[in-house]
């Protein structure tokens, strides 16, 4: 067979259907109507409920269509009642002094300041998570976008010209939210 029998022209005489001797099921490719099926079970052509059963029936390239941006979907009657958390009077949490915040986020472990500092750009949050990660030897590349520390077990070798060095370093990969390390050459003026 050639490939002229999977193409575009292949198609067209199967959906006019002026080959009937031809191996392929013209059903398939013309696609099946669902309403004798509906009918065979008793649901009525303009019944709620007929409607709501073609509504689940998806496409199978459902994963490649467009036609739905959103999904569809509904609230719940029990999420409905629910009262408000927040009363009329009551503030939103927020900060209310970088003091005390500061010591707060010094308590966290390295992940979680990673997180902060990604999810809250150009706020104070990420400002103190910044503070707090250069205090554990931490450095930001800024052309990488990525953090990175000394390996405690390896010291680096400084280039003569006092520019760069070269060593094992210990690198925080956001994308896949995991420390890895890797020998590299690093240039001071590239750090934060």
């Amino acid at each position: 067979m050639s490939l002229e029998n999977y193409g575009l022209k292949a198609l067209l005489p199967l959906i006019r259907q002026e080959d009937q001797s031809s191996e392929y099921d013209s059903s398939m490719t013309l696609g099946i109507d669902l309403s004798p099926v509906l009918h065979s079970l008793g649901i009525h052509p303009n019944s709620v409920y007929r409607r709501k059963v073609l509504d689940t029936f998806q496409s199978p390239w459902v994963e490649t269509s467009r036609s739905e941006v959103e999904p569809r979907f509904f609230t719940p009657d029990s999420f409905k009642n629910i009262p408000n958390v927040l009363q009329a009077g009551d503030q939103p949490p927020s900060f209310n002094s970088v003091q005390q915040d500061h010591a707060k986020i010094a308590l966290f472990q390295d992940e979680t300041l990673f997180y902060l500092f990604y999810k809250h750009p150009g706020t104070v949050a990420q400002e103190l998570t910044y503070l707090e990660l250069r205090k554990r030897n931490w450095r930001y590349h800024k052309t990488l976008k990525v953090w990175l520390t000394k390996d405690p077990m390896m010291e680096p070798i400084v280039a003569q010209d006092g520019a760069s060095e070269r060593g094992s370093y210990v690198f925080f990969d956001p994308q896949r939210w995991e420390k890895c390390q890797r020998d590299f050459v690093l240039f001071y003026n590239a750090i934060m």
